[in-house]
């Protein structure tokens, strides 16, 4: 017989315990808990877990208690143990009310509340035409309750009587609510402070906590194998996402009731004001008013724009390109917005558009796909929403339908929802169009807001000379995105994208991130940012321009060399020029390894003021260049060589390598390398006679303007 898994001590339970509260937590909003106030929490409610995580996380955020509700069952447990501690009742505790509106008075204490009253499963939220809010349980709206609205205005108009001095038998009210004497009374109103409860990603599975429960309980049923299962996912594998909203001030309501109360009738006074009139009266706008911020402001995860793109669409079938460039531009306005998102719309999301793999993307793809809403088809998804729009039932829906899940959590959000259907009603051009045109404004504003940074420095660089820009051609389709090098700009490449431009080919030169403006700006940047600067105008050219060519020089080569990973159909070639996979620059070899050291030795002897933070740089072309390499930069610098090294095999685009045989800065055994590495049919590697670095400026560049040109006409 096994153990009751409720009161197991063979350690599972504390090991379950530990792995629930070290869930990874992610709390925004804390400025916006009040410091002094008796507060109640009001949240929404997706998961058992809540009520365990979040009073234990809102209590050491802010040093005080908060109690919960939770169903009898726990409280014969070690997990009634651990709820106990943290200030829990029972529901069917007789004294339970009193008690919660005790704590509250006095304000030695929080409350956490759910006015949804049942986990809601399905997330489907209705908001009904007298402006109230219903949860749908399998197909039944249920209204979202009042209790947490009467707590608090109930303990306001309490607190105004004991402030006003209307309480007659002081002794009896202190006995009813669990107070020692009267003036526990907090003087401070009580505010309700709203909480979203968002989780990312929301997935199924076997997991830990099944296991557990296998093990130690009896005739597990499925309802509680869909929850272990759901909630042990979110345990292991999903971040919580506690987002704490403006409180809302129980005192403005009572206030109104006062004035109007008394300028109907002058001569009556505070103790005459109808208690339960007034909270039957406002009980529903107060939870109206606060639900409303709840689902309002639900933290936009990136399977949120998934979801809702699939409900939009007019389409059964989409081309695979288009279906992520809108969700790229949904996510795009998403960021430029108020709404709070998730950082998975944000970090390295150009990757979406950019012919990579997206992990978020991938992953929730694999979801439609397993759930038979997406069908793959060549370069097309068919949609099937049919599949999409089932809704099993309240205790089937997250293990059968995921994303409808998903989808019924921003339904509610009208902004969101209003934005993804513009989006969806306009074709693959107009698509292409807009996204074309924000991508450019993006790089142009990004340029002109790193640089305006610096605009007190003095070796800031000209304005034209970070600039990022295009040399068209009217009747060309094919476009060389010429990418300058490290700590130079995009004026860098110009002798090169003019000689380009004369032989009637379109040119982009982009700025990667940190470079044309000040050296100070290149410390804070990764060679990531350079990469997704690149990504990002190859994401513009793919939209514009049927044939692309990557022309890098130096450390701009190595990225053009990474960028021949993707999956762009319309990339032809890649050309890197002097591409810097290793050096002989004595600063780099020498001295920097030895500032490095120098720094660590004065850190560890706490003289951090001595610490010398870039090495002077003699530019061949000071104008572009900057005058010194912060240490960071070069770190940096180092990590993309190496990267670029490692993936030389998966290379199979079409290449060209030209490398200048006596070049002070890259060892020009670097060419050999990349040649002898990469995996292409069509290859070719071209030294030339020259002494310096920057071979795309001086008088003899012309050799090799002209290989360019003969590698892309070929």
């Amino acid at each position: 017989m096994k153990k009751n898994f409720l009161i197991d001590s063979s350690g599972y339970v504390l090991k379950l315990l530990q792995k629930i509260l070290d869930t990874n937590i992610e709390i925004q909003g804390l400025q916006n808990i009040p410091k002094n106030n008796p507060r109640i929490f009001v949240a929404n409610h997706f998961t058992r877990m809540e009520a365990l995580v979040v009073p234990y996380w809102l209590y050491h955020k802010t040093d005080k208690k908060v109690g919960v509700i939770a169903d009898d069952s726990i409280f014969v447990s070690f997990f009634g143990n651990f709820l106990k501690n943290i200030g829990a009742l029972s529901k069917s505790d007789p004294n339970r009310d009193n008690i919660i509106m005790g704590d509250i008075l006095k304000g030695d204490k929080d409350w956490l509340i759910f006015p949804e009253g049942i986990m809601v499963k399905g997330k489907r939220i209705i908001k009904e035409e007298d402006e109230h809010y219903s949860v749908k349980i399998d197909g039944i709206p249920k209204k979202v309750f009042t209790g947490a609205a009467y707590f608090g205005l109930n303990s306001q108009l309490l607190r105004e009587d004991y402030i006003h001095d209307q309480i007659n038998d002081k002794k009896s009210f202190a006995d009813k609510y669990f107070l020692n004497n009267i003036d526990e009374i907090n003087d401070n109103e009580t505010m309700m402070v709203p909480i979203n409860i968002s989780y990312s990603p929301i997935r199924t599975g076997n997991n830990f906590l099944v296991d557990v429960a296998k093990k130690l309980i009896d005739n597990l049923n499925d309802n509680l194998l869909e929850e272990l299962e759901i909630e042990g996912n979110i345990i292991l594998n999903s971040k919580i996402i506690i987002q704490i909203l403006e409180p809302v001030s129980i005192k403005n309501i009572t206030e109104k009731v006062h004035i109007l109360k008394d300028s109907e009738s002058p001569h009556k006074h505070h103790k005459h004001h109808n208690h339960t009139e007034i909270i039957n009266t406002y009980r529903r706008v107060l939870t109206n008013d606060f639900m409303k911020k709840i689902y309002e402001n639900t933290t936009i995860r990136f399977d949120h724009i998934f979801a809702l793109v699939l409900y939009f669409t007019t389409h059964d079938l989409f081309s695979k390109e288009h279906f992520k460039r809108l969700i790229y531009l949904v996510a795009k306005d998403i960021k430029d917005s108020n709404l709070f998102f998730d950082n998975d719309i944000d970090t390295n999301i150009i990757k979406l558009i950019s012919y990579e793999d997206f992990e978020p993307f991938e992953d929730v793809m694999g979801v439609a796909i397993n759930d038979g809403i997406i069908i793959e088809a060549d370069d097309n998804y068919i949609i099937n929403k049919e599949n999409l729009l089932e809704g099993y039932t309240h205790h089937t829906i997250r293990l059968k339908n995921i994303l409808k899940v998903v989808l019924n959590e921003v339904l509610i959000i009208d902004d969101i929802v209003n934005l993804v259907q513009s989006y969806s009603s306009l074709s693959e051009q107009s698509i292409n169009f807009i996204l074309t045109k924000k991508l450019i404004d993006e790089e142009l504003a990004q340029y002109q807001n790193d640089r305006n940074i610096y605009l007190d420095h003095e070796d800031l660089k000209a304005q034209e000379i970070g600039k990022p820009y295009f040399l068209n051609v009217a009747d060309s389709k094919s476009v060389v995105i010429a990418v300058h090098g490290f700590s130079s700009a995009p004026a860098e490449v110009n002798e090169l994208a003019q000689y380009i431009h004369k032989h009637h080919i379109n040119v982009y030169a982009p700025r990667l991130k940190g470079h044309g403006t000040t050296a100070i700006d290149l410390q804070d940047t990764t060679w990531k940012d350079w990469y997704n600067s690149l990504s990002r105008s190859i994401s513009i050219a793919s939209m514009k321009y049927e044939k692309i060519y990557l022309a890098g020089f130096s450390a701009g080569g190595l990225l053009a060399l990474l960028s021949a990973q993707k999956k762009c159909p319309q990339l032809k070639g890649i050309i890197c020029i002097n591409a810097a996979l290793r050096l002989k620059d004595i600063r780099v070899k020498t001295l920097v390894p030895a500032v490095n050291l120098w720094n660590e030795i004065l850190t560890s002897v706490h003289i951090e003021d001595l610490q010398k933070q870039y090495v002077d740089n003699e530019a061949e072309y000071p104008e572009i260049n900057y005058n010194k390499h912060y240490l960071k930069s070069i770190f940096q610098l180092n990590a993309l060589m190496n990267t670029t090294q490692k993936i030389l095999p998966s290379i199979t685009c079409p290449t060209l390598i030209i490398q200048g045989k006596k070049d002070p800065v890259v060892d020009p055994a670097s060419a050999k390398e990349i040649y002898i590495n990469i995996k292409s049919k069509d290859k070719a590697i071209v030294f030339l006679n020259h002494n310096s670095h920057v071979i795309i400026k001086n008088k003899g560049s012309k050799d090799v303007f002209d290989e360019i040109i003969k590698f892309i006409s070929y």
